[in-house]
This record gives C-alpha cells, structure tokens and sequence, in this order.
C-alpha cells in the first residue's frame, strides 16, 4: 500500500466515524421516536381525565341552592295541602322575617317572589292568646281585607279605601277592631296621624268574624317606620316592597303568619 492509499483510507474513515457521532446526537433517533409515541396516548388520556374532572368538580351544584329548592318544595306541597291554600288563589307567608308571595298555578302553589320584612317588637303569639296592645304579631291564618293609604286611588286589584282625617280604626267596645268615620272623637288608631306607616298598607282580617273585644285590633301590614323593622303587632316592609305588593296581589289572598315551616299543614 502506497502513501497515498493508506492516507485515503485513513479520510475515509474519518468521515464515518463523525457521520455515526452526528446521528447519534443530532435528533432522539427512531427508537426513541417510538418510545414517545407510545407514550402520547397515555399522557393525553391522563390530561383528558385531569380535564373531566375538573369540570365534574365545577359543574357539581351548591348545596345551599339545593337546599333552599327543597326547602321551597316542602312549603309548596304543605301551601297546596292546607285548607286556606285550597280556598285561595294567592298566599303571603310570613316564616321569620321573610314575606314571600306564592301563587296557585293548576292548584299547585309556586313561589314568586320574597322580601324582608318585621313584625311585633315581643315577637309572634297564637292569634286566640293575644290580648290588646301585648306588643305582639298573631299567628294563623287571615284573609287581606282590603288595602288603603293616603292617594286617593292606588294600582291594585283589592278593595281600597283613602284615609280622611276622621279616619279611625276603633278599639272601643261598640265598634271594636273595625274602621270607623266619625265628627266625634272615637278611641283607637287615628289613622291621619301616621303619614308614612299608612301611605300605603293592607287590612290583616285578623280578630274579624266573630270580634273578641280586647284580643286585638288595627294589625295591618304596612310600610316600615324610619329606623325599625319592629311594630306595635303589625307586619312591616319597606315602601318599595308594599309598591310591589299592591300590584301584585287580588282578591282571592290571605296571609299565613308562622314561626317554622311545619307548621303549615295547621291551617
């Protein structure tokens, strides 16, 4: 072998050797390709799961809304079961210091709407306990007898009556716990004297049918006084709300006061 060969030989394999060390750096190589794309199908279902999961974990329904669903249910079925549900079109329930207008649809009762409201500064009493003037709200079951206030006519589909500066709501015995118009001073609610509780109110039918004279007079459910949601035994709402009560509510409605759900089917 001459010089010259022995140096090509040499170049040759010098070429070979850098063409092995380039492919064995240059690029992961066909085994490896295969390795991760065997392993592909296994990260995207792992990130598929990750991904449901997290939208099982958000799509899962606050407890508080199911609650105050079923909540909602119970009151409805008792409303339609009871006997002043069946006899009316409309109910106002009182249950702590909520009032919620429910509406009988295919007599079934469905919940409208819900405000705030107060009632008598020493709390609720059975309607057949209250005496007059015991600070208390009566509780049962009565019939809205009409609305009134001081505008001469207002937007509802109730009875209404304005009140007149001889306007009063008599607690004497003669004409006790009814609204009277007289030139002579009659005892009871000078209905005149209370601008902003009367501007708008409704007649609660409590102690009507028969009267028991002393057991209570002038319950209504009225506007709210400034700065206290309490009363003398009237239910209490802010002047927006009794707004919206009036257009709201017809002839066919009564108010149930109550302190806890179950007590319902009473009535």
């Amino acid at each position: 072998m001459n010089k010259w060969s022995f140096s090509k030989n040499i170049a040759i394999a010098g070429i070979l050797c850098l063409s092995i060390g380039f492919l064995s750096f240059a690029g992961p190589g066909e085994d490896y390709k295969k390795k991760l794309d065997a392993e592909n199908p296994v990260k995207e279902t792992a990130q598929n799961i990750s991904v449901s999961s997290e939208v099982k974990s958000d799509g899962t329904s606050d407890p508080s809304v199911s609650t105050e669903n079923q909540k909602e249910e119970r009151i409805s079925t008792a409303l339609s079961a009871s006997q002043v549900g069946k006899k009316e079109e409309q109910i106002l329930l009182l249950l702590d210091h909520k009032l919620s207008l429910w509406n009988k649809k295919e007599g079934r009762y469905i919940k409208f709407k819900e405000w705030q409201c107060g009632y008598g500064r020493n709390g609720l009493k059975d309607a057949e306990l209250r005496k007059e003037g015991d600070g208390t709200t009566p509780k049962g079951a009565f019939p809205i007898s009409f609305a009134f206030g001081f505008a001469e006519r207002e937007n509802t589909k109730l009875p209404y009556r304005q009140i007149k500066k001889n306007s009063v709501w008599s607690d004497e015995k003669g004409s006790y716990n009814q609204w009277v118009e007289s030139n002579r001073y009659v005892s009871g609610e000078q209905l005149w004297n209370y601008k902003i509780c009367y501007e708008k109110a409704l007649a609660i039918g409590f102690n009507q049918n028969p009267v028991v004279y002393g057991r209570g007079s002038a319950i209504f459910l009225h506007i709210k006084a400034p700065g206290t949601w309490e009363s003398s035994g009237c239910v209490t709402v802010e002047k927006s709300s009794m707004e919206e009560l009036l257009t709201l509510v017809n002839e066919k409605v009564s108010i149930i006061i109550l302190q806890d759900e179950e007590e319902i089917k009473e009535y």
